[in-house]
């Protein structure tokens, strides 16, 4: 991999004479735990057991872009492809290219509509607006949930929809956004032989592992694209230097959306795969999965704190598929590795301390306990009124309904901004405060005797 990084930067007679000293940014403790820890996942016959043969894994320095680990197998002197490096070979990332997408649709400043992480983005069928069959991974659609939900659920139809909001109906505003934010070479390889379409929103390009790491870090620097290095410097026989790392970095999003992708991945419930941290540090986390005939073929697992990202792939060198849609699979790695670099290496050192988390951008607004940027407005896109209902039909009342068995309660209809439904009313007790959500009216009418009881308070998040 540096080889090859040098020859392109330095040519290949440069490279080719020899007699130079490199300067490599790996950190041999993370380097030597990381491969321990792929080896060890490995010898316990767990991935064998689902017909998984590969992996690779990146860590990177969050503050500098450096490469401190690396393996582009699951073992070097592995028979056949032990010694191709998967990290850097092109690869559908499935459902992790998605918070990059949801990343550029908060950064969106629009005077009419803007986003966070409470904006309704309903999960239905939008077959005619996406041209093709477009389904979750369940087969199933979750209606009226919000962008929190949609990315910790990984539903494929509000990330498709983000991405035409993004680019009003076309991919490559998206897809270029993704390559700003560190991702340099996603969907060049499908740009080249003829282009891609909106599933690039849901990972349905190729990119490479160490790339993606990288755009993951600019979502962990709050914003700022810093490029991929594995070194620091470069001197030939002469004692001349060659190459120098410069530290170097512009902002390609708003602080604030980078802050709310980083706070809805760091939900710290279990999710779509179970919990998702690592002991003792707080991270963010982010799963995905690529399909071949509809089964599995590609897992994902992106982790990262404010000072280190780590993204792991699990697979087979010979795109055959698996026997697992589990894509947390390869959190025992992930965790061992993590929590080694933090606590072991980056805390003694003064570049992590515990308890550390991303500082929150002035601007932020919190409604609801959701959040949006400065630039959101929360009259867009929903309109309130208030409703009387009948306690005892659980249904609108009637001229016929006696006062003592009507009850007004606000509600809120929240439209779609895509489709331009009313998806989500939110309904408030105007005795009470208690606030509880429901799909569409005829829910309505069947929910309103939880309604009344104390278990019906949930949160939505």
């Amino acid at each position: 991999m540096v080889r090859n990084q040098l020859s392109k930067e330095l040519g290949e007679s440069v490279v080719g004479r020899g007699g130079l000293t490199i300067k490599t940014t790996l950190d041999w403790r993370i380097q030597e735990k990381l491969e321990n820890e792929m080896k060890s996942f490995f010898a316990t016959g767990r991935p064998d057991s689902v017909r998984i043969s590969n992996g690779a894994a990146t860590v990177e320095d969050v503050q500098t872009g450096q490469i401190v680990a690396l393996v582009g197998s699951r073992d070097f002197n592995y028979t056949g492809f032990g010694q191709d490096n998967a990290a850097v070979s092109y690869i559908q990332p499935g459902s992790t290219i998605k918070s990059l997408v949801f990343a550029q649709l908060f950064d969106k400043h629009d005077s009419k509509q803007a986003y966070g992480s409470g904006t309704v983005l309903a999960d239905e069928n939008i077959d005619k607006l996406y041209g093709a069959t477009l389904r979750n991974w369940d087969n199933k659609f979750m209606g009226a949930i919000n962008i929190r939900r949609a990315l910790a659920l990984s539903r494929n139809v509000p990330a498709i929809k983000a991405a035409y909001i993004v680019g009003d109906g076309s991919a490559k505003p998206v897809v270029e956004g993704i390559r700003r934010m560190g991702d340099p070479n996603y969907c060049r390889q499908e740009e080249n032989a003829g282009g891609y379409g909106l599933g690039a929103a849901i990972g349905a390009c190729g990119t490479k592992q160490t790339e993606l790491v990288n755009a993951y870090s600019t979502l962990a620097r709050m914003g700022v694209q810093k490029d991929i290095s594995s070194v620091i410097e470069v001197k030939n026989s002469q004692g001349e230097t060659l190459k120098k790392w410069k530290d170097e970095g512009k902002q390609v999003i708003d602080s604030q959306s980078a802050y709310i992708v980083n706070d809805i991945l760091s939900d710290r419930t279990p999710g779509l795969h179970g919990w998702m941290g690592v002991n003792g540090v707080r991270t963010s986390a982010k799963t995905g999965t690529s399909d071949k005939g509809s089964q599995p073929k590609d897992l994902w697992i992106i982790n990262y704190s404010p000072a280190l990202v780590m993204g792991m792939w699990l697979g087979n060198s010979d795109t055959s598929v698996i026997g697992t849609s589990a894509s947390n699979y390869g959190m025992p790695v992930i965790r061992k590795v993590m929590e080694f670099a933090h606590t072991q290496v980056y805390a003694k050192e003064g570049k992590w301390k515990s308890g550390q988390w991303y500082e929150r951008p002035s601007g932020i607004q919190t409604v609801n306990g959701e959040l949006y940027p400065s630039w959101w407005n929360k009259r867009q896109s929903q309109s309130t009124e208030k409703i009387t209902f009948d306690k005892v039909s659980k249904k609108k009342a009637t001229n016929c309904t006696p006062d003592g068995a009507k009850e007004e309660i606000e509600v809120t209809k929240i439209i779609d901004p895509l489709t331009k439904k009313n998806q989500l009313p939110f309904l408030q007790d105007t005795t009470r405060t208690q606030k509880m959500t429901f799909t569409s009216a005829t829910t309505l009418s069947r929910k309103l005797e939880r309604y009344h009881t104390p278990t019906a308070v949930r949160n939505i998040r």
